[in-house]
């Protein structure tokens, strides 16, 4: 039976502001710059530079940042003309908390 990694209590529930962005292998390749509604905006270190990643590609968030598919900076798209369609914020909620009935 396979779970998901948003149904895990050990798993953060949203993508913050500041995060790191990791490859699949760990490795660093940003902060989060902002959060869109299909992409999550970020920088490099040491640029001033934004990068977009699709939010499809984000594999788990935990305590040590938000892991993407691919290796290197595979899953890294030039932003283009998104920030200005994109509505920016700078939390954004994976899933809600479970429905506890009353």
């Amino acid at each position: 039976m396979e779970t998901h990694w948003w149904d895990s209590p050990f798993e953060r529930r949203s993508i913050q502001h500041a995060m790191k962005v990791r490859d699949e292998d760990g490795t660093v390749l940003g902060r989060v710059a902002g959060i869109g509604q299909t992409v999550l905006f970020m920088r490099k270190r040491f640029s001033r530079q934004l990068w977009a990643v699709p939010l499809s590609h984000v594999e788990r968030v935990t305590g040590e940042g938000v892991y993407v598919s691919g290796k290197a900076f595979g899953a890294l798209e030039p932003v283009g003309d998104r920030l200005r369609t994109e509505v920016v914020t700078a939390i954004h909620p994976l899933t809600e908390p479970p429905h506890e009935p009353s």
